[in-house]
């Protein structure tokens, strides 16, 4: 996510809005019934900030087949390219000295664009944050500088630098493997050389339009500014396409391993999870989203995968687990709003170990999953994950924006109250049975893997030798921690050589 005010004065381009040609272009989708635009507001009179969070029912599941990026691209043209009157480099110069935000963000299903100021400039902010909803410049040398940002982003960033995003969007591709969300928002490397301005510009105006939009406003703003600003978004776009539904994710009939291939990796990162067919709509998720922190609450302590390859084994920085797709909301400790997703799964998060002990390593994570699955929580457990979560939930929304981000999330979901109030309330009328019934129902044993490590066909080999891999330490261990280390491992995981896929790096999202 780039927020305006944080770029360079220096960037953007020069070139003048360019009307947008129709030759050569399939016809325009046949228009939807227009329906009446969802407004969430969170008005706060004594509040010195405005939010306003423009949410599109749209994302890179949305993108056309062969131009894979299409979508995000059309959102940060839209946000990083201009507007009518000015360029990105003048817009930039005006939002700096009111402090003003603009941002976006793209996911499989969601876009959302996130203005925010403080209320004494909100008139000014307001008339340029307008022009880059409704007035977007989408030139032609804005769409090359940020589709080379974007091949960048991709061949440098998350294959190059970023071995635990590489590890989570392996993960993701491995699971959806044939489906619109395969691939990874920002786009494929050959997606991306396909597509041209043309075709953002009509990937902008086909779902960054007024059938698939909602507004969300927090806040000190004026007791009329939300009517103001619907009336402005019945402006957008009409020329909707239909939002076509997704196709189911079937679980695996048998464990799947991909293997990235990268030989200059310096350590290992492991993801490993399965399509789950429940949401926040689903009344079993709170006590799946219990028996989950348990497990391995994100960047808490606490967590079972956390204490016993951690605190335990000095294995890693962190082992995690998710009960639906998680984003971690900047350098916090929270999910970010607004990632939505019309098919779920369930994950786990082992953050980058030495490459010695990654087989190691995966043989814990899994070996503690099959026991959460067969023994769920003590009573005890229970009690005390209860207690946590219904104090560390309000940490959840501790501003104006976040708040405004999950209100605009239930009605995603179609939630007739709140999420975290219905979690509350759940929480407190179930007991150990009602979670050790939904771990026994909804966690999988049959996982889909995805590893980024050095010596890939190495580890294949191991993997389906299923032979002992016995732990490294730097320091000496007690000898209860080495009795368990000798069962773990030798714990079979019973993965068929046929199902462990090797794939060099510089083939990935290719």
């Amino acid at each position: 996510m780039i927020a305006l005010v944080l770029a360079a004065l220096g960037c953007g381009g020069t070139d003048p809005h360019v009307e947008h040609p129709d030759e050569g272009m399939p016809p325009a989708p046949a228009a939807e019934a227009q329906r009446d635009i969802p407004v969430v507001e969170l008005r706060n009179d004594a509040s010195r900030i405005v939010t306003l969070r423009i949410l599109f029912d749209a994302g890179s599941a949305d993108d056309p087949a062969g131009k894979e990026g299409a979508t995000s691209l059309a959102a940060r043209l839209q946000a990083e390219g201009g507007t009518r009157e000015l360029t990105y480099t003048q817009l930039v110069a005006k939002l700096f000295p009111m402090a003003g935000e603009v941002s976006v963000r793209v996911d499989r299903d969601q876009t959302v664009f996130v203005g925010r100021v403080h209320r004494e400039k909100l008139d000014p902010f307001y008339e340029l944050f307008h022009d880059v909803l409704l007035e977007p410049r989408m030139g032609e040398e804005d769409f090359n500088r940020l589709r080379e940002e974007a091949r960048a982003a991709l061949t440098l960033e998350l294959r190059g630098n970023d071995d635990e995003e590489l590890g989570k969007e392996a993960l993701q591709a491995a699971l959806y493997e044939g489906h619109p969300y395969g691939h990874p928002a920002i786009g494929t490397e050959t997606g991306l050389a396909a597509t041209t301005v043309d075709d953002v510009r009509r990937q902008r105006e086909a779902v960054l339009c007024r059938n698939r939009v909602s507004l969300g406003l927090a806040g000190g703003y004026p007791a009329d500014f939300a009517a103001r600003v619907k009336a402005d978004l019945e402006g957008l776009p009409a020329s909707c396409a239909p939002r076509a539904d997704l196709p189911e994710v079937a679980a695996p009939a048998r464990a799947r391993v991909v293997i990235v291939d990268k030989p200059e990796a310096a350590s290992t990162a492991i993801s490993i999870g399965f399509p789950i067919a429940i949401d926040r709509s689903d009344e079993d998720f709170a006590a799946l989203s219990l028996a989950t922190s348990y497990f391995g609450q994100h960047r808490q302590f606490a967590g079972v995968l956390f204490k016993k390859m951690r605190a335990a084994r000095g294995l890693n920085y962190g082992d995690y687990a998710y009960p639906e797709h998680f984003e971690q909301d900047g350098w916090g400790r929270f999910a970010r709003p607004n990632v939505g997703r019309r098919r779920q799964h369930w994950s786990i998060w082992i953050r980058p170990i030495e490459p010695a002990n990654a087989h190691f390593a995966l043989r814990q994570a899994i070996r503690e999953l099959h026991a959460l699955a067969r023994d769920a929580l003590t009573p005890e457990a229970f009690q005390t994950t209860r207690g946590f979560l219904d104090r560390y939930v309000g940490l959840m929304e501790m501003t104006e924006s976040r708040r405004l981000g999950n209100l605009l999330d239930d009605r995603f979901y179609g939630l007739s109250s709140p999420h975290l109030q219905q979690l509350r309330a759940r929480w407190q009328a179930m007991d150990a049975e009602v979670v050790r019934r939904v771990v026994r129902e909804r966690l999988s044993s049959t996982l889909v893997i995805a590893i980024v490590h050095k010596d890939a066909r190495a580890l294949a080999d191991a993997l389906a030798a299923d032979a002992a891999s016995p732990i490294t330490y730097r320091e000496p261990k007690g000898e209860d921690i080495l009795a368990e280390d000798r069962e773990i491992q030798a714990y079979p995981l019973r993965i068929a050589r046929d199902a462990i896929r090797v794939v060099p790096v510089g083939e990935m999202f290719r």
